[in-house]
């Protein structure tokens, strides 16, 4: 004979989270209800998190240090210098194997595997503050920033999804000994080689014809029957919207990077499209990096408020109180609007051949703050010669959807911290659902 099956071993499942759920699905929650659900949602559901910025900085951080590689001198081979800037200077290198080391010949297919970026953080003298990144405020010096850009890279790439958007971090070492370039004591910072074009290059020629020199890597093939217009504006606007899907990720995290411009856009050969150097991020779930009071930025791609939040947000006194209190910023001071803005430059210097170069661009900014950053004033006013003898076609297709990105994108935000739209929102705009 069948036993009857009693429902009172169900009761259990529903007193843990104490009836909030029940009384949710019965629609007759309770206040002590409503309040617990809303303080786990705040907690855990939220953007950024609380809790997962805590446990980031405070648990996954020193564990994440404890299993880095341990980079040393002769671990690495310094080739060619690529760049540089206040901060740092930028070289190819190469990982050794059995202490044989990759000088300036050319390398084999095999030999290319190993190669990767190196990044020597500048001496300037300024003292390195003890505890700095649990200060909660900015970086000073080129020391202090080379710890501010390790940590937002360390960041990053513990999060599986932004770090696909990101350059590859490996890690940081400081020179044990001075050696084949290598000066005792100074801080390196160690990424995957994934490719020596940015956008920047692309953008000034280097690559080719831009942007139809990149067909095939942001395509995917070349079609000699698509017409020039229309090729031209799906590779602008496919390097546009993984350019964008790279900044939701990244504000996802609470991390502003606060220099979004063509040299800091890795151009990959299989198509992607990654943010590189963090030097000026700052990392609003705990503070780093940030003071109300002024910030880092390039003047060419940085909106008019120059900075990220309002100079009355106050600075975060710990690490764990920015990150409890870090979605309620988030909301009130829309802080990745920053970057977003600077999305909107790049859209136009992509679009207008007129503007890809470095003075152009220079020049197209100091226009536009004549004309209070309003980008349509810019172009109707008659004032720029630039704007009457520049080439809109690529932004005036389909009814002008790119023109119209780009007006919501390079605007002044209005007095609710608002008005000019996220990376987020520029994703669903019309302009990327038409071919």
């Amino acid at each position: 004979m069948l036993a009857a099956v009693s429902p009172e071993p169900l009761q259990p499942a529903v007193n843990v989270l104490g009836g909030d759920l029940a009384e949710a699905i019965s629609l007759q929650p309770t206040l002590p209800g409503v309040l617990r659900l809303g303080g786990i949602w705040y907690a855990l559901l939220t953007r950024p998190s609380p809790v997962l910025g805590i446990l980031d900085f405070y648990l996954l951080n020193p564990v994440g240090k404890l299993f880095q590689k341990k980079w040393r001198v002769d671990d690495l081979t310094l080739r060619e210098r690529m760049g540089g800037g206040n901060y740092g200077q930028v070289f190819e290198g190469a990982r050794t194997n059995n202490g044989e080391r990759l000088t300036a010949r050319e390398l084999t297919a095999e030999e290319k595997k190993r190669r990767v970026v190196l990044k020597r953080v500048n001496l300037d003298g300024t003292d390195v503050r003890r505890d700095f990144l649990k200060a909660g405020t900015m970086a000073k010096g080129a020391g202090e920033t080379g710890q501010a850009e390790a940590y937002m890279c360390a960041k990053v790439k513990r999060d599986a999804l932004v770090r696909q958007s990101c350059a590859q971090y490996l890690g940081q070492f400081i020179a044990d000994r001075s050696e084949g370039g290598f000066t005792k004591g100074t801080q390196w910072l160690v990424w995957k080689y994934e490719s020596d074009s940015t956008l920047a290059d692309a953008c000034q020629g280097d690559l080719g014809p831009f942007p139809g020199a990149l067909e095939d890597i942001m395509l995917g093939s070349v079609n000699p029957d698509l017409r020039p217009e229309v090729r031209d504006a799906r590779i602008v606007k496919a390097i546009m919207r993984k350019l964008l899907v790279a900044l939701k990720r990244l504000h996802s995290v609470g991390i502003v990077h606060r220099d979004i411009k063509p040299e800091n856009i890795l151009l990959t050969n299989t198509g992607d499209v990654k943010i590189i150097d963090f030097g000026a991020a700052v990392d609003l779930c705990t503070g780093i990096n940030f003071n109300p009071l002024y910030g880092m930025l390039d003047p060419r791609y940085s909106p008019p408020e120059e900075l990220v939040l309002p100079k009355s947000f106050p600075r975060a006194p710990s690490p764990w109180l920015a990150a409890m209190f870090s979605p309620i910023l988030w909301q009130a001071g829309r802080p990745d609007l920053f970057d977003s803005y600077s999305a909107g430059v790049l859209l136009v210097q992509m679009s207008v051949p007129e503007l890809r170069t470095q003075a152009a661009q220079r020049n197209f900014n100091i226009e536009l703050a004549r004309c209070n950053y309003d980008l349509q004033a810019w172009r109707s006013s008659g004032a720029s010669p630039r704007a009457r003898n520049s080439d809109f076609t690529l932004l005036d297709r389909n009814n002008g959807a790119g023109w119209d990105l780009a007006c919501k994108l390079i605007c002044r935000r209005n007095s609710l911290n608002r008005g000019r739209l996220s990376a987020g929102d520029a994703l669903r705009h019309r302009y990327f659902s038409r071919r």
